[in-house]
């Protein structure tokens, strides 16, 4: 029997009350059974009037509460059909329609639907391209390996760039480390000097300061002792010219001498010296500029800097190093290549030139040494003032 057919009967044989299976099935005076345990608990429930006998839950007809028949013929019924669920159940697997129940065999080109003999034979598929399941998958399963042969290749390929991509993300956080810790080096060194200066140039003009004071006391001085020397001649010249005539004749020659002939010393508040010193400080602040300038040419050297840019040549590289398809990056093997032989490549020293040559400025560029023992430098063969200098990677 199909699966409908066997859901079909089930639903024939379930109790009214409970709409499951029927469980030792009862039937009452109208001839509807029940399961027995629904229907005593339906007698249980008491209804409006005490003394009526409880009616049917489908038509309503009264019946006995102790009047129940067991129907031993319903009871094997349900049993057989509850076989015949699990027989189905079992049997209806991926394999079989679904609508009836029948194992699938064909696949159907036009609709794209998998049939059984049944669905086949229906009309709606009479004059359709059918094909035994495993001859339709053949060039499906095809279209599969190739497309999972392209996905491969793509991952392959997107893991190869994040692995290129992280490298070079390790290397410019080592290069934002590196400059991090110069820019701190560097303003220590700052720093310190600026510390350095600033006691210097107060003590100088600590000293100047006291020097100025000095003069400026002994200015005071001098200036005081003139001016109560001119003070006691004026006195004394207002004094005589108060006098009577023959008083005042008296010594008048000598007085007036003396009073002619007296010179003012004009005294320098401040020494020549001095002044000399005092207008030769901002000289002191010419150290503290020259600092300053290379200060700043030197930070902007050490952070303003790109990696260089360089092709290598593989017609000069070592048997034993592979080079990048970009010529960016080589890598040591232990397989020795199949390399043409020419003069210019290294066969001694696991080398490899670049095509264009460093001729000057500040260059860098990444060493990943994957092997002890092995490092990385560049040979400046011009200007003459660089012959011979080797800068480490």
């Amino acid at each position: 029997a199909s699966a409908a057919s066997v859901t079909s009967l089930a639903d024939e044989v379930n109790c009214p009350i409970c709409q499951g299976t029927l469980r030792e099935p009862v039937t009452i005076d109208c001839g509807h059974n029940f399961c027995r345990g629904c229907l005593t608990r339906y007698c249980e429930i008491p209804g409006p009037d005490l003394e009526e006998s409880p009616t049917c839950p489908l038509c309503k007809e009264p019946f006995r509460p102790g009047s129940f028949r067991p129907n031993w013929q319903l009871a094997n019924v349900v049993e057989n059909i509850e076989r015949l669920q699990l027989v189905s159940t079992l049997g209806l697997g991926e394999d079989a329609c679904q609508e009836h129940g029948e194992k699938i065999y064909f696949f159907c080109e036009d609709d794209e639907m998998q049939l059984c003999v049944v669905c086949r034979e229906a009309g709606e598929h009479a004059t359709h391209t059918m094909r035994f399941l495993e001859d339709a998958a053949a060039p499906y399963r095809e279209q599969i390996h190739k497309c999972l042969k392209c996905l491969r290749k793509e991952r392959e390929e997107i893991q190869e760039i994040q692995s290129r991509e992280n490298k070079r993300m390790q290397v410019l956080l080592t290069q934002v480390s590196t400059k991090r810790q110069q820019v701190i080096s560097e303003f220590a060194h700052l720093r310190k000097f600026l510390e350095e200066q600033q006691s210097l140039l107060l003590a100088q003009l600590e000293s100047l300061d006291g020097d100025i004071l000095k003069q400026q006391d002994e200015f005071d001085f001098l200036v005081a002792g003139e001016i109560c020397r001119f003070s006691t001649l004026i006195e004394e010249l207002e004094e005589k010219n108060e006098r009577p005539a023959r008083e005042l004749l008296t010594d008048i020659r000598s007085t007036l001498i003396r009073c002619e002939t007296r010179k003012c010393r004009k005294p320098v508040a401040v020494s020549p010296e001095l002044g000399q010193r005092i207008r030769d400080f901002p000289q002191q602040a010419l150290p503290l500029q020259r600092e300053m300038k290379m200060f700043l040419e030197k930070l902007h050297f050490e952070l303003d800097y790109e990696p260089a840019h360089i092709s290598l040549d593989p017609q000069t590289s070592h048997p034993k190093l592979l080079l990048s398809e970009d010529r960016q990056r080589a890598q040591f093997s232990y397989k020795w290549q199949n390399s043409p032989d020419n003069p210019q490549r290294f066969d001694r020293a696991t080398c490899v030139l670049a095509h264009t040559g460093i001729t000057g400025g500040r260059h860098t560029w990444v060493w990943m040494a994957r092997e002890p023992g092995y490092s990385g430098c560049c040979q400046l063969s011009s200007p003459p003032s660089l012959l011979g200098t080797e800068v480490a990677a």
